[in-house]
C-alpha cells in the first residue's frame, strides 16, 4: 500500500506538467492531497496563479482629431489564486475543477483616449448635451447629404422597416452597421435605418420630412457619433 501511494505521488508530480493545463496557469505549488482511489482514479490537488486581463477603457477627448486615439495608460494584468482538483483514471484524460478561487491582485485597466475635436465637444455643449461625449463610443467626419420619403425611386419605407423621415439615415452598413444609434452635428440623433446605391463608404443621406428642409441642409460636411 505504501507503495502504490509512492507511486502516485511520483505520477501526480509528473503530472503537473501534462499538456492539457499547463499552459495556462503562471505558477502554483506542487500537488496535495494526493491519492490513490479503489476504483483506479488517482485524485491530487493544485494551487495555481492565473493571469487575469485588463479591461479597456475607451474615454473621449477633445484635444484629439476625431478618428485618432492615443494609450494613455497599459494597465497591468491581476492575479486569480485558485486551487484546483485534478483526477485521472488508469492512465487517461485529466479532468480538472475549481474548489475555490479568488483575486490576489485586481487588475488595473488600459485606458485609451479617442479623439472628438474641439469644436465638436464645444458645440455639443452649446446645445447643453455636453453628457453625449461620454455616450459616444467614436466619431467620424463624413459628408452628408438630404433625402425625404418622396424622393424619386423611394417607397417611403426603409431597410429596417421604418418610414423615412427625419431621424432615419442611409448609410454603407460597411461602415455603420444598420440599427447604430448615431448623434449627428447639425441634425441630432439618428438611427442608421436605411441604404443607397451612392451611399459608398464615409456618405451619408440625412433623411428629412419635407423637401424643403432637405433643400435647406443641402450638403456638407459632418462629424457623426456611434453611440454606446
Amino acid at each position: 500500500m505504501i507503495g502504490r501511494v509512492l507511486c502516485a505521488t511520483v505520477a501526480a508530480a509528473a503530472l503537473c506538467g501534462y499538456p492539457a493545463f499547463a499552459a495556462t496557469p503562471l505558477g502554483g505549488g506542487g500537488a496535495g492531497n494526493v491519492t490513490w482511489h479503489k476504483d483506479g482514479v488517482l485524485t491530487w490537488e493544485r494551487v495555481e496563479h492565473r493571469a487575469i486581463a485588463p479591461p479597456t477603457v475607451h474615454r473621449l477627448t477633445p484635444a484629439l482629431q476625431p478618428g485618432a486615439s492615443k494609450v494613455v495608460a497599459h494597465g497591468a494584468p491581476g492575479l486569480r489564486e485558485v486551487d484546483a482538483r485534478y483526477a485521472q483514471r488508469d492512465g487517461g484524460s485529466v479532468t480538472r475543477v475549481v474548489l475555490w478561487s479568488s483575486v490576489v491582485r485586481v487588475a488595473r485597466p488600459r485606458v485609451v483616449e479617442d479623439g472628438i475635436g474641439y469644436s465638436p465637444l464645444a458645440a455639443f455643449e452649446a446645445r447643453g448635451v455636453a453628457r453625449m461625449a461620454f455616450l459616444a463610443r467614436d466619431a467620424m467626419e463624413m459628408v452628408a447629404t438630404a433625402y425625404t420619403a418622396g424622393c424619386g425611386g423611394c417607397d417611403g419605407m426603409t431597410a429596417i422597416g421604418r418610414r423615412a423621415g427625419h431621424g432615419i439615415v442611409a448609410v454603407d452598413p460597411r461602415v455603420i452597421p444598420l440599427g447604430t444609434r448615431l448623434y449627428i452635428l447639425g441634425y441630432g440623433p439618428a438611427i442608421a435605418g436605411d441604404t443607397g446605391g451612392a451611399i459608398v463608404g464615409h456618405r451619408i443621406d440625412l433623411g428629412f420630412d419635407s423637401l424643403r428642409d432637405a433643400m435647406l441642409f443641402g450638403r456638407r460636411d459632418v462629424t457623426v457619433y456611434r453611440l454606446k
